[in-house]
């Protein structure tokens, strides 16, 4: 199978999970420090909620570096 390649700068995506939503956006903030971001409610489903975030990648570096930064905040239980 072709593995397609991604072509830099682009718009993405992330699916944050976790708990408590004020310290999830804390710890997105303290991540992205000053970067322009987008951050919108997901679903809600029994104890656990997802905000999803969209913000501009420059290169598979950096999108790498943000999901490894955001999955090792500690409200966020999960990052897809």
């Amino acid at each position: 199978m072709d593995k397609r390649e991604i072509v830099y700068p682009r718009g993405w995506s992330f699916r944050i999970i976790g708990t408590d939503r004020k310290n999830m956006e804390k710890d997105i903030a303290i991540v992205l420090a000053e970067r322009k971001h987008e951050l919108k409610e997901g679903n809600k489903k029994g104890k656990y909620l997802s905000l999803n975030l969209t913000l501009t990648v420059h290169s598979e570096e950096e999108r790498n570096s943000l999901f490894t930064a955001l999955k090792s905040a500690e409200s966020v239980t999960m990052v897809l």
